[in-house]
């Protein structure tokens, strides 16, 4: 059994272990409950997408990010559109947004109002983006398709505004459009 010394020394040994422990947890609490550092681009996490799926996004309300034109208070007329192709490769969209939902671009710049749809989705069967439902009034807005690369497939429709971007560590992040 040992003696009061050697209890002693290992008590203080455990004591300041435990310290060091709490300490560290600490710092990665305070560094990671801040969220990515601000310089850093915005990113949407995609680790979860699996191939033949898209999923919508909030823009980055960052002006680094945004088309010419738009500034930060604008990024919620965006929509963006990032899609897993059936081979892996994820690609970014930017749409006009209408009452909290993408909309038909009916420009080559997404600042630029679009067209009301109430179902603005990807047709992975087809290849191809477009209105599947359009709102009441607006029955040309299904007129207008892309190809899942963003090309009009449709006379007269602009093409899809790609978003530049890579995915790194299950995150998506766009490159910035502007200094």
């Amino acid at each position: 059994m040992p003696g009061p010394t050697e209890r002693r020394l290992l008590t203080l040994a455990l004591n300041v272990m435990l310290a060091v422990a709490i300490l560290a947890a600490g710092v990665l609490a305070w560094r990671f409950a801040g969220g990515p550092p601000p310089d850093g681009p915005p990113g949407v996490r995609v680790a979860r997408l699996p191939p033949g799926s898209f999923v919508w996004a909030s823009a980055p309300d960052d002006p680094r990010y945004l088309p010419d034109g738009l500034r930060a208070q604008d990024a919620g007329r965006l929509a963006l559109l990032l899609l897993r192709e059936r081979d892996g490769s994820l690609r970014a969209f930017y749409l006009p947004r209408q009452g909290g939902r993408a909309s038909v671009p009916a420009a080559a710049s997404p600042a630029v109002a679009g067209i009301p749809c109430e179902d603005m989705a990807l047709d992975f069967g087809r290849g191809d983006i477009a209105c599947r439902q359009t709102s009441a009034g607006f029955d040309f807005a299904a007129r207008h398709r892309w190809s899942l690369q963003g090309r009009a497939l449709s006379p007269g429709t602009p093409d899809l505004y790609a978003v530049p971007g890579q995915e790194l560590d299950g995150d998506w992040l766009p490159q910035a459009l502007r200094r």
